[in-house]
Formats: structure tokens, C-alpha cells, sequence
């Protein structure tokens, strides 16, 4: 396995590195095998590879951030003779005409160049195989790495997701909605290498259940990315009834989202999570024009990311679908966010105004009591309930 940006952390790649190890570890729980870093590399020897087992390390992997690459390789001594009978294995059954050897030697006391083994290898390809060499637009590659005292020979390369190992930028707060958005920001911040811990607000039971066990599915497919995964259920509707009753239609849902932030704040502050994200699209609907955005913030001093902010919603769309949150995301549910909705929400909304409406709230009783009925769920990689 190949890593990108981890390469450039300088002093501390090796604790960069390490975390990509023990992530990688817990998504291949229940395989056996060795795994270890080397120069630039991370390699897993399994205690067998047939094609099942091969097929479960590549599903598993590719769910794994921080790695840009991984391989099936074969391992051989730094020889060029070996080198050869590796290339003999892999290319047996291969019915490509034109080749291309690509090497990268990392150690350098290897006698031999990169352009050396290159052309060595490249006339056994001809001589022995009858391949024709193309160095522009080859129906196949030879990857030869000479590095520490090993040396792989593989001809794939299987895309990783980049980006940084979960964890190494602390937790994020996730505002989880069960709409298409929010599952796709949660999904760029843990590309960023954040760990989410997901807070879906709910109205019931003035919404039915459903909502609940649709975020729950969703929260599933995430925590294939994340490992372990965890959720607080919030129920909303008695702050809402109050911001029903006692303020301007009008101005509703931006006062819906400034008592959701404090909220989100109160659970970050418990998960030692420094930031809050949202799926926020700028004014894709009322709440997310940046004035509304501006007044939502304001009730709180802790950052909120809003990494799809200049996402048109087609591209959200495509990334939901790539991720597997789509097919879930469009099923009806009733949001909390709808209920009591007016048909003409305020475009525009200061500050000031919306602390008076909120003055005519018993906010700390609603914090409070709200707060005391907060459930929590905690699933693992393989969607399981491991905590309630």
C-alpha cells in the first residue's frame, strides 16, 4: 500500500503512519494476517491469499482513508533473475502485445539503475514472452519497487480514497439529517482525516420512527469508512412547539438551527470534538443564504465546516451515489426541519431580532429537558449495535 499526503508530515509522519496501521488493522478484523511499514509503504502478508481472501482485502481497503494505492504483489529478493521469474508468473496467462516495465528504486544500493532494470527486464519481456515495448500507451504495466531489502513485482494498481487516516484530525460534529447532503460532507471530513460523531435532531413523535432508522442506515453505511460510529438521537419537538408559539413564522427554521448548534455545541464539548459540520450548500434553500448562515453561527464561538459549501447538487448527488449513502438518503422521512415549516421562510434574518424572539423562550428549561432525553447508538464497521 502506497500513501500521498502523509509522506510530506515531516517529523511527524510516523505517527501519521502508525494510525493508518491500526485503522487498516480494525477494517481487516476477523483476517489473518502480518502487517508492517516500510520505507514509504505499509505491507500485510495474509496467512493465506486464495481468491476469497483477496477479494475481502480489496472490498476492505478501499474503505480505508490515507492509502492512494494498494497491490497484489509478489515479493522477491532484490535480483534481477528473480525479478524475471516474477515477471514469468505474472505475465503467463497475460494475452496483452505491448508492455511497459516501470521502476522505482528506493534502495539505493542496488547495482542497478531504475532505466537499467528497466531495459533488462524489458528484453526478457521481448525475448522470452514475444511482447512488444511501449512506453507511451502500453496495454499493460510491469511495476517493479526495489525497496529496503525487499523487491515487489506487480502489474495492477487498485485506486485508494487518499486523503488522511480517521482520527488524525480529531473528532467533527455532524449534523446528520437524512437527506442527501450531510452524509456526503461527513464523508469529506473524514477524508480530511476527522472522526465524526453524528447528532440527527427528530420530531418525534410527531414524526414517525422512520426518520430515526433511516439516519440509522445511513450512519451504517458511514461507519464502513470510520470504523466504529456513533450517533445521539436528539429529541426537537418541544423547542419547536415553543418557537411555534411564540415567535414569527417567518423566522422559524433559523431559529430551529440556532438551537440545533447549541445543542451540537453542548455534545461536541462532552465528545472533545472542536468543530461542528453541517451540510450546508450555499443558498440551496432559505436557512443556507450566507446572511441566514451568518445568524445561525453567531450562537456559537466553535467552528463550524461546511466542506460542500460550493457544491452545485448534482456533484453532491454523484459523490452520495459513489459513497452508497444515495439509495438511502432519497427514501421518504419525515425531517424534523419540515414540521411547522411556513410557506415563506425569511431570506434575510439579523441577529437582533431573532435574540428577542428567543428572550420570550424558557431556553435553559428546553436545553435541559431536551438534553436529559438525548439516546445514543453505536455501531461498528459491519453496521452492528455495539452500544445503546
Amino acid at each position: 500500500m502506497h500513501y500521498a499526503e502523509i509522506a510530506i508530515k515531516g517529523k511527524n509522519r510516523p505517527w501519521f503512519e502508525k494510525l493508518l496501521l491500526d485503522n487498516i488493522a480494525k477494517h481487516l478484523h476477523g483476517l489473518r494476517f502480518t502487517l508492517k511499514r516500510i520505507f514509504g509503504r505499509i505491507v500485510i502478508q495474509p496467512a493465506t491469499l486464495g481468491e476469497r481472501e483477496q477479494q475481502l482485502y480489496q472490498e476492505r481497503l478501499q474503505y480505508v482513508f490515507g492509502i492512494s494505492d494498494f497491490s497484489f504483489v509478489l515479493s522477491v529478493p532484490p535480483q534481477i533473475e528473480e525479478m524475471k521469474k516474477a515477471v514469468d508468473v505474472l505475465l503467463k496467462d497475460s494475452p496483452a502485445r505491448t508492455v511497459r516495465v516501470l521502476t522505482k528504486r528506493s534502495n539505493k544500493q542496488f547495482p542497478m539503475t531504475s532505466v537499467e532494470v528497466n531495459k533488462e527486464l524489458g528484453n526478457h519481456l521481448i525475448t522470452t514472452h514475444g511482447k512488444i515495448i511501449d512506453l507511451v500507451d502500453a496495454e499493460q504495466n510491469v511495476y517493479i519497487e526495489i525497496v529496503e531489502k525487499y523487491c515487489f513485482v506487480y502489474t495492477k494498481k487498485i485506486p485508494g480514497l487518499g486523503g488522511l487516516p480517521v482520527g488524525a484530525s480529531g473528532k467533527v460534529v455532524v449534523l446528520l439529517s437524512g437527506g442527501i447532503d450531510s452524509p456526503v460532507a461527513a464523508w469529506y471530513m473524514m477524508k480530511r482525516g476527522c472522526l465524526p460523531v453524528y447528532v440527527h435532531f427528530h420530531s418525534h413523535p410527531y414524526t414517525n420512527i422512520s426518520s430515526q432508522e433511516k439516519v440509522e442506515r445511513l450512519v451504517k453505511v458511514l461507519a464502513r469508512y470510520q470504523s466504529d460510529a456513533k450517533i445521539y438521537f436528539v429529541p426537537f419537538i418541544d423547542i419547536q412547539k415553543q418557537i411555534m408559539t411564540n415567535t414569527d413564522k417567518k423566522y422559524r427554521v433559523i431559529l430551529y438551527r440556532r438551537y440545533m448548534v447549541r445543542i451540537a455545541e453542548m455534545i461536541a464539548r462532552k465528545e472533545n470534538a472542536p468543530i461542528i459540520a453541517t451540510g450546508d450548500n450555499l443558498s440551496q434553500v432559505s436557512s443556507q443564504v450566507p446572511s441566514n448562515l451568518a445568524a445561525i453561527e453567531e450562537v456559537t464561538l466553535m467552528p463550524i465546516l461546511r466542506p460542500l459549501i460550493g457544491f452545485d447538487k448534482q456533484e453532491i448527488i454523484n459523490k452520495a451515489k459513489d459513497i452508497g449513502t444515495y439509495e438511502v438518503s432519497i427514501e421518504p422521512h419525515e425531517d424534523c426541519c419540515s414540521l411547522f415549516i411556513p410557506k415563506h421562510p425569511a431570506l434575510k434574518s439579523d441577529i437582533p431580532t431573532l435574540k428577542k424572539f428567543e428572550e420570550k423562550l424558557d431556553s435553559h428549561k428546553l436545553m435541559s429537558e431536551t438534553l436529559e432525553k438525548i439516546e445514543k447508538k453505536k455501531f461498528s464497521t459491519s453496521g452492528n449495535l455495539l452500544e445503546k
